[in-house]
């Protein structure tokens, strides 16, 4: 791999690991307030499947000797407060399945725009960014149910 789309495929997994991990949070504290059963349930499936991408991203910045970072404190601290005020002033199952849904449409632009930026990625990484989209996407679908 040449050392330009080696930095390329590198800083989009370590985009690809920090959005997993914020999704991971996010989710973690949301399912804390959810008391619909069908819903922590269905939050909890997308739980996992945020820690199995950001483990996949993880191995793959492994493979070429890069570690994943995580967000820092600042990078976190708008979304955290914003949904800690959303959910304060609405608990209600829809606004959790719609702040659920924002979440991954900005999941799935975020992508978009990388790989459009990047059209020189491994293929590696350019198939876990379009799984992680098409994960992204079922989980709106699965979450409209709920709004």
């Amino acid at each position: 791999m040449d050392k330009k789309r080696g930095s390329a495929d590198a800083e989009m997994l370590k985009d690809i690991y920090k959005n997993c991990k914020m999704g991971v949070e996010s989710t973690s504290k949301l399912m804390k307030d959810t008391e619909n059963e069908g819903l922590r349930q269905l939050m909890g499936e997308q739980l996992k499947q945020y820690q199995g991408f950001a483990a996949r991203a993880a191995g793959l910045l492994a493979g070429q000797g890069k570690a994943p970072e995580d967000a820092g404190f600042f990078e976190k601290l708008p979304a955290e407060i914003g949904m800690a005020v959303e959910q304060m002033m609405d608990p209600s199952d829809s606004k959790t399945a719609q702040m659920m849904i924002n979440g991954c449409v900005m999941g799935v632009a975020e992508l978009k725009k990388q790989l459009a930026d990047n059209p020189g990625v491994s293929e590696q990484t350019a198939a876990l960014a379009a799984d992680m989209m098409q994960f992204q996407l079922n989980a709106i679908n699965d979450m409209k149910q709920y709004l």
